[in-house]
């Protein structure tokens, strides 16, 4: 779900009239004092495109997501029919894991689903089990880069998972009511994700969270075994920046494709 996450703080710009808003994040490791880009990110009239360290990119447009892959000049589009035809072979893919789980023995079966994880156990069992996010405000402040920001602790399915240092939406370039954009973003993935509910849950639980925060989460640190980590990534670079429309267009001559288990 941290992917979830980083995606909600990508969606937190602003569409602007006169320019949208161009941001790069970061992975900075404390120790070695190193530090490698993870994303650059561009929104402007309601469109997002994010591009990953690889060249990798995502566009979310008019409520759909598309993935691109220019290495072989296709794309997947990722809406609401395909999120329903993933829910399909998922439970498939869950009553068949059902049906092997229920040949072992109890102390076996018990161990399998202690390794697949919350969320996976969840689906198995119909999903039964909320995912819930929450933030807390620490009281606690900080600066990143000459940014000061309020600290909150963040706890997925009760457990301390991260900290995140956030910046009022005021003092971030751009003019909109960026919670208002953040939420529509979020109103149209909730929506895609209703045929798997527990996936929905997760989602809207993940937003919810974000949306108390009220703000832009410019630093995110990871929690290990009770104790922060050593590892954060950074809002290095926020700045309102005409984005060319065609950041948030699929490139001539790239073909769908279908969306398969992998991804």
């Amino acid at each position: 779900m941290k992917r979830i996450a980083m995606i909600a703080v990508g969606l937190l710009a602003a569409h602007i009239a006169s320019a949208g808003v161009y941001a790069e994040l970061f992975d900075h490791n404390l120790t070695t004092n190193s530090s490698q880009l993870k994303q650059k990110m561009y929104v402007q009239g309601g469109n997002g495109r994010i591009v990953d360290a690889e060249g990798r990119a995502t566009i979310i447009k008019d409520g759909t997501l598309y993935i691109v892959d220019d290495s072989d000049k296709t794309y997947v589009v990722f809406d609401k029919p395909t999120m329903e035809k993933l829910a399909k072979n998922l439970n498939e893919g869950m009553a068949q894991v059902k049906e092997q789980l229920a040949k072992l023995p109890p102390e076996q079966r018990a161990q399998a689903e202690a390794q697949m994880g919350p969320a996976a156990a969840a689906l198995l069992h119909g999903g039964e089990q909320q995912w819930t996010v929450d933030v807390k405000d620490t009281g606690k402040s900080d600066k990143v880069d000459g940014r000061a920001c309020k600290l909150w602790d963040v706890t997925r399915n009760g457990e301390l998972d991260e900290q995140i240092c956030v910046v009022p939406y005021s003092a971030m370039p751009g003019k909109e009511d960026l919670q208002k954009v953040f939420g529509s973003f979020a109103r149209s993935f909730e929506e895609m994700a209703k045929s798997v509910p527990m996936l929905a849950g997760m989602m809207a639980s993940e937003f919810s969270a974000q949306v108390k925060a009220n703000g832009v989460p410019v630093r995110r640190r990871v929690y290990e075994n009770g104790k922060l980590g050593d590892e954060e990534t950074l809002v290095k670079t926020w700045r309102e920046e005409a984005i060319p429309a065609s950041m948030f267009e699929i490139p001539a001559g790239y073909k769908v494709k279908p969306m398969g288990p992998g991804q």
